[in-house]
């Protein structure tokens, strides 16, 4: 057959993806046949891509044909480079589910090269092994076996071998298996080998074939060199299988001892059983035992400590030579460990020739094991608890001066109109000022709201359908007070506009914008855009405040309003300019409130709101009060009720009465206890105002409310995941004696609902100065709700914290919570509530264990801060809460114990010592009496000892 014959066929068959018969027909090639066919492989590869099933998406051949394109370059390229080149092309990098070329077929095709050829292409193939999962490793080790030759010192190539699938009387194996000590990765490939219930392939075949002493020296080499345990897994347990004797491992002792103190833990629980049944001396024993307690597993710690005992049980006078292991041993995390080490250093002491290294570790044991070191060898030690003191219960300072803080505002951002930016404090104090100062210079205060609210709040301002934070409100006021009735009303209640628009601007001031540079159908395309802008803007006004047309470019404005202004009826004649914000040329609008929906609202936050709706709507009427009757006294929002009598004279004198709301907030800032003295006072006024305030100091203000909290299931009744931490909190109240006042008969209502609308928090505790527990129900709800984050922060703790008044359920939820997610940032509210008397400390202590148990918020880091918290000053209160914990929080029957729960045990142990604390409580009497002897079992049985000593 020619030559040209010859590559016609070959590209037959290739096009055809007959590997089959490629393999057959390639090796029969003489070099000129070859020579020709090697030069149309790279048009061959051309047309393959060209001839890709439709919907291929990129550049990459299937499998059938990345297999023939192999076989033709490999079989046909002259030299062994090249064709390693060739087979490692990008273009046969088939992903893994387009399947793999066939090894088998593609050696047939290149058996008819020489042998020193193809071993030479094996060779090459081999080194260039990246990864276990390379495409080219099972080629690689066919062409390997094919060639007979030893494959090269690669240690990528060991862990693709080890990984590939086996192969009977494998001729690579007595070349690499030796290597597997050595090359990286091996371990990992071979993690997955088991001992039982027989040894897997590779643990077998390694203990067979290779002699025992390589095996041994093999897997400590490894053991030396480190990894993480996956990687030394299979060494672990081919060094179990082949089992070394004593006197094979008497020779490897040292290298033995190196590995007990940082060696991952399966490999050093393996050094130790080799190390315990050797004969060591006194220095190896020591070390030995000085790894094991260094060590952070419990089970290693424990098993040093007991070879510890024994060892000391035939030679006590020994025990100084341990001293380093045993204050390890006092630092460990583990509760066993500890109490361990401690309980061996009391029966050895009488050998201790120096105590001071066993005093100066005892700090770091919990107070309670310390004791006894204590006791033991610190001579004239008492142990006595000194507290620290509890801060001062101090009055907060006076509230800023009200004349100053309008000019204040300018240097805080109030340029812009957020007045409220300066808290709660700044916000009143602001009103305050800006209502005296209406009444008594009204020009000078235009002239300052005029440069601090500019006019270019306008169009986001009153285009928004409701005011949902308090700086809206300041701003809305500001502008009324500068330009009175230019508030046009929420785009819903404007009336409809003849060609003025209703964008701010007329027809006629819009003249002359141009398109230059669009063609017909740009043009027309433009037109239909924007069609689309002017019809969202008409149906969804809820865009105009996200998307203000006065930030749009100036061409963008004019072509909007145009368009706008041709959809009204273009044969109605020009209407009269009008200005949006001129309430002499605008039409009135329909009636309107810009109050949120009271059912999408939190209590508080509505009463506050209204609050500054009704300033506002005065503000409109021209009916502004001389004064504020509201206004606090001091920073944490109290009212003196001396001021508030003082300020209902000022607004009788004035002939107007306050504002309603105004005076109902002020009535919750007054000291609620009755004062039949300030009654008979404020009545003598002879004011309507004045007789609502005669009428509150005479019966005082009325009852904190009495909370109920309603958990619901978060116990595992979710699909019976007992895992399940999704518990919520229903925080409900009795109903309040109404007081006659409807929005503050409101304010003391539980809501029926949920809202998370609450954008003014911070101003409640400030609202309600003397009802903490008021402020802190309101904050609750929806703070555990299993699903939503929640809104607080730990300044709405400290609020609550700085608040007077009882303190109950609502409280002590809020204070569980921040323990647990803030740790120590709750001491100080915790111990602020202390001094004043006012901590809930029960309650506190039996939420901190449901809100373990039933929600996703762990009392664990809570621990180290009731801790902290005891140790300045409030032990008796923090013994009150982890006594309610403890009944909360220890695992009942058929409850698995975990370490938080010993922890908690063993605090509370020490903070007993602490407080002198007496009284059994069930749960831990019930642990104490159990069988065993779990770290939870003996740290019940302490405390339950000590809480039942005798007097």
């Amino acid at each position: 057959m020619t030559i040209d014959g010859v590559r016609t066929e070959i590209r037959a068959l290739v096009l055809d993806h007959d590997a089959e018969g490629l393999a057959g027909r390639l090796p029969r090639l003489t070099d000129a046949e070859r020579a020709a066919v090697a030069a149309d492989a790279p048009g061959l590869l051309a047309v393959l891509r060209a001839n890709r099933p439709a919907g291929w998406d990129t550049l990459d051949l299937d499998a059938v044909a990345a297999e023939v394109l192999m076989m033709v370059g490999a079989a046909t390229l002259p030299g062994p480079a090249g064709a390693a080149t060739w087979l490692m092309r990008r273009d046969f990098n088939l992903p893994r589910w387009a399947g793999a070329p066939s090894p088998h077929r593609v050696v047939r095709a290149i058996s008819g090269r020489p042998a020193s050829w193809r071993a030479d292409l094996a060779v090459r193939l081999a080194r260039r092994v990246r990864r276990t999962d390379d495409r080219i490793v099972p080629l690689a080790l066919e062409l390997l076996r094919d060639a007979d030759v030893i494959p090269p010192d690669h240690e990528p190539l060991v862990a693709a071998w080890l990984s590939a699938a086996g192969v009977p009387g494998d001729p690579l194996t007595p070349h690499l298996l030796p290597k597997i000590f050595d090359a990286a990765g091996a371990g990992r490939a071979l993690s997955g080998e088991t001992l039982t219930p027989e040894p897997s392939h590779w643990l077998a075949l390694t203990a067979r074939t290779l002699p025992r002493e390589q095996v041994i020296d093999g897997c400590v080499s490894r053991f030396l060199r480190g990894g993480d345990v996956r990687d030394l897994r299979f060494f672990v347990r081919l060094h179990t299988l082949v089992a070394p004797t004593p006197q094979e491992s008497a020779g490897r002792l040292r290298d033995y001892l190196r590995l007990l103190p940082v060696a991952p833990g399966p490999v050093a629980e393996l050094a130790w059983r080799q190390v315990r049944g050797a004969r060591l001396d006194p220095a190896d024993v020591a070390e030995a035992v000085e790894a094991m307690t260094f060590r952070q597993e419990t089970g290693l710690a424990v098993k040093g400590l007991t070879w510890l005992d024994r060892h000391l049980g035939e030679h006590p006078e020994r025990v100084s030579d341990h001293v380093t292991a045993l204050t390890h041993a006092y630092g460990h995390a583990a509760h066993e460990v500890r109490d361990r080490a401690v309980t061996l250093t009391l029966k050895h002491a009488a050998h201790l020739t120096d105590a001071a290294p066993i005093l100066e570790a005892a700090e770091l044991l919990p107070p309670a094991s310390a004791r006894r070191l204590f006791e033991r060898f610190a001579e004239g030690w008492t142990g006595d608890f000194t507290p620290g003191r509890l801060p001062e219960t101090t009055v907060p300072g006076p509230f800023p001066n009200v004349d100053a803080e309008l000019g204040s505002f300018s240097g805080s951002g109030a340029e812009s109109g957020r007045s409220a930016e300066a808290g709660w404090i700044g916000v009143e104090a602001w009103l305050a000022a800006v209502t005296r100062q209406a009444y008594t210079d009204p020009a000078a205060l235009k002239r300052t709201l005029a440069r601090q609210f500019g006019e270019e709040l306008r169009p986001v301002l009153y285009d928004m359908p409701e005011w949902r934070s308090p700086r809206d409100w300041c701003t809305a006021l500001a502008r009324e007070l500068v330009n009175p009735g230019e508030d046009p009303g929420p785009p819903d209640a404007r009336p409809p506009r003849r060609r003025a628009s209703s964008w701010g601007t007329t027809s006629d001031q819009r003249t002359g914008a141009t398109q230059a540079g669009l063609g017909d159908l740009g043009q027309t395309l433009y037109d239909s855009m924007m069609n689309v802008a002017v019809t969202a803007y008409e149906l969804f006004p809820g865009l105009r405040p996200l998307f203000p047309l006065h930030e749009m470019p100036d061409s963008f404005q004019e072509q909007f309003l145009r368009t706008a202004d041709s959809r009204t009826d273009p044969h109605e004649p020009e209407a009269a300019p009008e200005d949006l914000y001129d309430p002499r040329t605008r039409p009135a609008s329909a009636p309107w409130s810009r109050l949120p929906p009271s059912r999408r609202c939190a209590h508080p936050d509505l009463f506050l709101l209204s609050r500054l709706d009704e300033l506002l709507r005065a503000a409109k009427a021209g009916t502004l009060p001389p004064l504020l009757l509201a206004t606090p006294t001091r920073a944490d929002g109290h009212l003196g009720p001396e001021t508030l009598l003082d300020r209902l004279i000022v607004c009788a004198a004035s002939g107007r009465e306050p504002l309603p709301l105004d005076l109902q907030q002020a009535l919750l800032r007054v000291p609620p206890g009755p004062s039949p003295d300030l009654a008979e006072r404020a009545r003598a006024i002879g004011t309507a105002a004045a007789a609502t305030v005669a009428h509150w100091f005479g019966r005082g203000a009325p009852p904190s409310p009495r909370v109920e909290l309603t958990w619901s299931p978060g116990d595992g009744t979710y699909g019976g995941d007992a895992r399940d931490r999704r518990g919520s909190v229903q925080v409900s109240w009795e109903p309040i004696p109404p007081t006659g006042l409807a929005r503050l008969d409101t304010l003391l209502t539980a809501p029926r609902t949920i809202s998370f609308r609450r954008g003014s928090r911070e101003f409640w505790p400030g609202m309600t100065p003397h009802h903490r527990e008021l402020a802190a129900a309101h904050l609750a709800i929806g703070l555990i709700d299993g699903y939503h984050l929640p809104q607080l922060t730990i300044d709405d703790l400290h609020a609550l914290a700085q608040a007077e008044g009882t303190s109950g359920p609502a409280t002590a939820l809020i204070l569980a919570y921040f323990l647990t997610l803030e740790g120590d940032e709750a001491v100080p509210p915790l111990l602020r509530l202390a001094a004043k008397d006012a901590l809930p400390a029960a309650e506190t202590g039996r939420l901190l264990g449901l809100l373990d148990r039933r929600t996703r918020f762990p009392a664990g880091p809570a621990l180290p801060s009731l801790e902290l918290a005891a140790r300045q000053g409030a032990h008796a209160e923090v013994w009150t809460i982890l006594r309610h914990f403890l009944a909360a929080f220890l695992p009942g029957e058929g409850e698995r114990a975990q370490r938080p729960h010993t922890d908690a045990v063993v605090l509370a142990t020490t903070i007993a010592t602490w407080a002198g604390a007496r009284g059994e409580i069930a749960e831990v009497a019930a642990h104490a009496k159990r069988r065993g002897s779990t770290s939870l079992t003996r740290a019940c049985r302490s405390l339950h000892e000590f809480l039942t000593r005798n007097p």
